[in-house]
């Protein structure tokens, strides 16, 4: 089924006089009661570009965030193109400031938990590939990109809603083929399913903020992780890579892994890399 643009349910639709260079129109989605706003915009550059802006001048508080219905230059990790035709999920997400270093360095995987138990608490029994892409099935539906400047930290979020990329379109060393969560089930409105992350998403993030020890946060996380146990190929650079076991998360966010290809048995976290299966 393909997300329909703009309704969102619940949300209500008002126009915005003044808005960012290149955003297009600029509705506003601003859920009742005391949810953060949701801002959404026609097509634009990228919907980081636009919350980047926003942000600078103060106009999002945490948790709110910019929806786009398509994107002209989406950008995915080292700066990759984000395929975002309209009918999919682009989102840029305000993070908020973290109360401890902790918390800080485990904001990459932390986004990806929420975002996946929202897709499961929807139907979407959803995974977090390490470090930043969300698996349905063993297909990549989405992916997530932190920016932080000045102390201030944005997520970028592509989820695969109505379509997804052609395994021809994918980069020779994609880990997983794509997918779209329409083949998995019926999906709401595009603004009424983010809204619905947005809303659970502050639930986990206010629960992993309760917790004080890193490794019990670190221990709930890994619950929701994909391939926990199973084989991997790690590329930390350009290499051929090694292989290894996903052991579990470590507190500071880094991948534990056994490593498996030489001589004794290693254990080490990985902080900067990929994975793919074997």
């Amino acid at each position: 089924m393909r997300p329909a643009w703009p309704r969102g349910g619940r949300c209500s639709l008002t126009t915005q006089p003044d808005r960012p260079p290149g955003s297009g129109s600029w509705p506003r989605a601003r859920p009742p009661g005391r949810k953060p706003p949701i801002l959404v915009i026609g097509t634009c550059e990228s919907s980081l570009d636009v919350g980047w802006v926003l942000a600078k001048e103060g106009l999002l508080p945490p948790f709110a965030s910019v929806l786009a219905v398509s994107q002209r230059k989406g950008r995915g990790q080292l700066r990759r193109d984000w395929s975002s035709p309209a009918g999919n999920l682009y989102a840029t997400w305000v993070w908020p400031t973290a109360p401890n270093d902790q918390l800080l360095s485990m904001a990459p995987v932390l986004v990806g938990y929420c975002l996946a138990e929202g897709l499961a608490a929807l139907g979407f029994p959803a995974r977090l590939k390490w470090p930043n892409d969300l698996l349905l099935d063993g297909c990549k539906v989405g992916g997530i990109l932190l920016e932080e400047r000045g102390g201030r930290t944005l997520a970028g979020i592509g989820i695969n809603c109505a379509s997804a990329p052609d395994a021809a379109n994918l980069r020779r060393d994609h880990a997983t083929p794509a997918a779209a969560l329409a083949s998995f089930g019926e999906l709401p409105g595009a603004v009424a399913l983010w809204a619905g992350l947005v809303q659970s998403g502050q639930t986990c993030y206010r629960q992993s903020v309760t917790l004080s020890d890193s490794g019990e946060r670190s221990r709930v996380i890994a619950r929701r992780m994909a391939w926990l146990g199973r084989e991997v190929l790690v590329r930390e650079d350009e290499s051929d890579g090694f292989r290894a076991r996903i052991v579990g998360l470590a507190g500071d966010g880094g991948l534990r892994l056994r490593r498996i290809d030489q001589g004794p048995v290693q254990q080490l976290t990985l902080h900067c890399g990929s994975i793919s299966l074997l």
